[in-house]
């Protein structure tokens, strides 16, 4: 089974759907090739799934963090979604939830995302 699952939910909205803790080692390298992949194929609106993530160490916060500033640099942004109490917890204490928005559900993070021109 994959770490990560991506998901294209509409044209320009791409979904990184993770399904295990984010630690250190090769599932945070695994997380930041990924999303440079989608960078790469012009995708500017990427939401993380965490739903399925039970804990998330520095390398994982870290690894948010430089996913957030590529997309910025890229004229996007990220979102999380589904985020649980302890990966919550973690986020709130490295003040991560001031950077990035935080929605419930996938379906809620990508409601006001823009449309993509031509899509």
């Amino acid at each position: 089974m994959h770490f990560v699952v991506k998901k294209q939910i509409r044209p320009g909205v791409v979904v990184l759907e993770i399904t295990d803790s984010i630690r250190m080692g090769p599932k945070c390298k695994q997380l930041e090739q990924l999303a440079d992949e989608v960078i790469r194929q012009n995708e500017k609106w990427v939401i993380f799934d965490l739903s399925r993530v039970p804990f998330v160490d520095s390398c994982g916060v870290g690894t948010i963090v430089t996913v957030l500033g590529k997309l910025k640099n890229a004229g996007g942004t990220l979102r999380l979604s589904g985020v649980k109490e302890m990966v919550e917890g973690v986020l709130k204490l490295t003040q991560v939830t001031r950077l990035v928005e935080i929605y419930p559900t996938v379906a809620e993070a990508s409601r006001d995302l823009p449309l993509v021109p031509g899509a």
